[in-house]
């Protein structure tokens, strides 16, 4: 008797540790009956936890093997509770394998995110070896007898439970699911991000297996060819007309700031009575001469900040189960930096992240990048200035710009704005003597301004070495971030606050674009005002300078603002993972 209690006890472990995941990254424990409760949670994680210990009907020393499986789904969900508040998803298996991706910044990013819910969720397995102590005499026998039946029994209850829980959702949800089967397989996105989604409704486990399932590669079957290729003939237009280009100079310098998660709600924002960013305002005011889009939908997804790299150098969309710098570098993208070098262009990138960091060094090569400048060449700089990137950066490709002979296109990537938000900024500014927000926004603003302090300085320097008056420079985020969980501890355009910040600064004329657009349209603008329309590959999203673009599809069926063009946006997911998995992009080099 007590050995069957101490299974229920780590069943009931295991379900309060998935549940506290599944609540916190909902927060739907007051929503309706079938669409979220807490009921249902509980069905999903008790399916969830008699699969996972059914292995112990079987094993010999199950009390112990119990022990390991219920701290197996202890540090699942500590994980996850650290991947959230960055990501808004669950974190997906693949990303557990990506080991090269550990670096300083993600160690101090995920160190920044531990809160006392996330250690709860850890130490809980305590409670059963605890009650392991407790029973210890009633020790099992070295060879206990294997219960075959019980082993099935668990099977048959996960897949009654699951098969139950799944025709709630159809019955309760029958319009949107043309059966049984696309309930239970179909990702949902409407609440937030897919994966988090197909927990939410279908269970760990049942995640785990579609994951596994999915991850095979099959390659890319004609039907999906098919579909690609229908797509780009049908949306990808094909004009070579330069109408928008810059005539600042016949060959002008790129020069692209990408800024680590930069809100746009930061722009014009006044803590005290003073701006805390005010190189932002005045560039984001100026529409005669700027191009200003506050309204930039984040489209980033598991890759996040190589995500945004991504979108603006290639015009594809991120894959939404995988990182593509991790996994797909090998791939013959086509890219803004290829379409600058028919024009004899050099091409260089400067950041402050190590080369492992999402891959940095494998996409600068498959981007064409001539040279790439980061932690190695700028370790000293780095240390004397105890890590602030956006200074080294900036001060280094101040020096460095002016005297590289011929056009350039150079990619700047900032860091300091990177989370964690947990530390006090040093020095503090007035912004941190504000009751308004939470301390976490006001490390955050305190960042943020430090970064438009280093962006004027470096504005300032190209003004004097006259490559300001003879360069694009674009300042774009390279993805939003939510920095408080709780809305109302922070300042929003929206509820998600997903919203990035565009600045093309001397194009041909201004533009004031009020969106929503997407991140996957700035690469077609640029090539409008970089006159770069003879290449071959506009990308899937849309010119801002020929379309009135108004809405953005964040996954397939998840989207912002609406427009004819919406059901198109939507598509462009599906056939952005075909392209990039065929590696068949048309002009591609």
């Amino acid at each position: 008797m007590k050995n069957k209690s101490f299974y229920i006890v780590a069943a009931v472990i295991i379900i309060a540790m998935l549940a506290t995941v599944t609540l916190t990254v909902t927060h739907s424990m007051f929503e309706s009956f079938w669409r979220q409760p807490l009921c249902k949670i509980i069905f999903n994680h008790l399916a969830d936890a008699i699969l996972l210990l059914a292995p112990c009907c079987v094993l010999k020393w199950r009390r112990t093997w119990a022990l390991v499986i219920t701290w197996i789904v202890a540090l699942w969900c500590f994980l996850q509770l650290l991947y959230y508040p960055t990501y808004r998803d669950v974190m997906p298996f693949s990303s557990f394998l990506l080991v090269k991706n550990i670096s300083t910044t993600l160690v101090k990013s995920a160190l920044g995110a531990v809160t006392k819910k996330s250690l709860a969720v850890l130490l809980m397995p305590l409670l059963l070896h605890a009650y392991h102590w407790w029973i210890r005499h009633d020790d099992e026998p070295s060879k206990p007898k294997r219960n075959w039946w019980a082993f099935v029994g668990c099977i048959v209850g996960f897949v009654v439970l699951r098969a139950v829980i799944t025709c709630s959702i159809y019955l309760a949800n029958s319009e949107n699911y043309s059966g049984l089967r696309d309930a239970f397989a179909t990702h949902y996105s409407k609440f937030g991000g897919r994966h988090l989604n197909y927990v939410m409704h279908n269970g760990v486990m049942s995640y785990a297996l579609y994951s596994l399932a999915t991850s095979v590669d099959w390659g890319v079957s004609d039907d999906e060819q098919r579909e690609a290729d229908d797509f780009v003939k049908k949306n990808c237009l094909s004009y070579n007309d330069n109408p928008h280009v810059t005539t600042i100079a016949e060959h002008p310098n790129l020069i692209f700031i990408m800024v680590e998660s930069l809100n746009a709600w930061v722009v014009n924002l006044d803590i005290n009575g003073k701006p805390v960013t005010p190189t932002l305002n005045a560039l984001a005011a100026d529409t005669t001469h700027n191009i200003v889009c506050l309204n930039v939908i984040s489209q980033a997804k598991n890759g996040h900040s190589s995500d945004g790299k991504f979108m603006y150098q290639t015009g594809l969309l991120p894959m939404l189960d995988k990182s593509v710098a991790m996994e797909y570098s090998d791939r013959n993208f086509p890219s803004l930096v290829k379409a600058l070098k028919e024009h004899d262009y050099k091409a260089i990138e400067i950041c402050g992240d190590e080369a492992s960091l999402w891959n940095v060094e494998g996409m600068s090569v498959a981007y064409d990048f001539d040279t790439l400048y980061h932690q190695p060449e700028l370790k000293e700089q780095l240390e004397a200035c105890d890590y602030r990137i956006d200074k080294v950066v900036m001060e280094y490709a101040a020096n460095y710009l002016p005297k590289v002979k011929g056009p350039f296109i150079a990619q700047i990537f900032t860091g300091t704005m990177h989370s964690p938000y947990n530390d006090d900024w040093e020095p503090l500014t007035w912004i941190s003597d504000s009751t308004l927000y939470t301390p976490a926004v006001h490390n955050y603003l305190e960042k943020t301004h430090y970064f438009d302090q280093q962006l004027s300085a470096f504005l300032e320097r190209l003004k004097e070495t006259r490559l300001y008056n003879n360069s694009v420079i674009v300042i774009a985020s390279d993805h939003s971030e939510p920095v408080d969980d709780d809305p109302q501890g922070r300042p929003l355009l929206s509820r998600d606050a997903n919203e990035c910040v565009l600045l093309i600064i001397n194009p041909r004329s201004g533009k004031k674009v009020k969106g929503p657009v997407g991140q996957i349209d700035v690469y077609p603008t640029l090539l409008d005002v970089m006159g770069l329309n003879s290449y071959k590959w506009k990308g899937l999203g849309h010119s801002l300078l020929r379309n009135e673009v108004c809405s953005a599809a964040v996954s397939t069926d998840e989207s912002v603002g609406t427009s004819p063009l919406l059901p198109a946006q939507q598509q462009a997911w599906t056939v952005s993972d075909i392209l990039i998995r065929a590696n068949k992009i048309p002009g591609a080099q």
